[in-house]
């Protein structure tokens, strides 16, 4: 009979809270007791990280579903150009855009099963149409987007046309998004949310190596 484990879904840090998925939010679960007690002890971080990961896969899962409706209305290298331009914008506005409303339901349009069932559903339509260059068209589209191929070769740019919107990393910009909005909408006290954008960065520059 063997032992069941609870494997934990994040790990506290010098550097800030590690994820079980990889994300690295640049704050410490004592910070977010500091500065947004009511909101950690309403909803609880494992429930916060969850929304904010959630929310952090949004530009691809919107990519996606705007992919799978192109392909079977319109030509293949269009529906891919529009499924990348919309991936990039996405990418650089919704993590100033958090809303705490739909943050949930969107934990589960992101799942990769959901994502999978459906893709493999359209895919077999259009097979079964004949669309067989927008079959394996769609097919790489998924994959490259599920690799997250796009972040890896644009990201550079994503955060330089983020800067205007905030400074912070896409991850913690999104953290700190949600919890002033569950704040607001509890009519919690949001006054500590500027030291916590500062301590942010404060742990970011831990990571950077000395200038010589």
């Amino acid at each position: 009979m063997t032992e069941e484990r609870n494997v934990p879904s994040w790990v506290d840090t010098p550097l800030g809270i590690l994820t079980a998925d990889g994300r690295r939010y640049h704050t410490r679960p004592s910070d977010l007791e500091a500065f947004a007690p009511d909101v950690l002890q309403r909803y609880g971080l494992d429930t916060l990280l969850r929304m904010a990961a959630g929310w952090s896969q949004l530009p691809t899962a919107l990519a996606l579903f705007l992919l799978l409706a192109l392909l079977l209305s319109t030509d293949a290298w269009v529906a891919v150009s529009a499924t990348l331009l919309t991936w990039l914008f996405c990418s650089v506005v919704l993590p100033s855009v958090v809303f705490p409303s739909i943050a949930r339901p969107v934990t589960w349009l992101v799942h990769p099963v959901a994502q999978g069932l459906l893709f493999v559903g359209v895919l077999s339509l259009m097979a079964a149409s004949g669309h067989i260059v927008g079959v394996w068209i769609g097919l790489a589209v998924f994959i490259l987007l599920r690799w997250q191929l796009p972040e890896r070769l644009l990201g550079g740019l994503v955060v330089y046309l983020r800067r205007p919107l905030s400074g912070l990393p896409p991850d913690d910009a999104i953290l700190r998004n949600l919890i002033v909005r569950l704040a607001l909408r509890h009519g919690y006290d949001v006054g500590g949310t500027d030291q916590m954008q500062q301590r942010i960065l404060e742990i970011m520059n831990r990571r950077r190596p000395p200038r010589n």
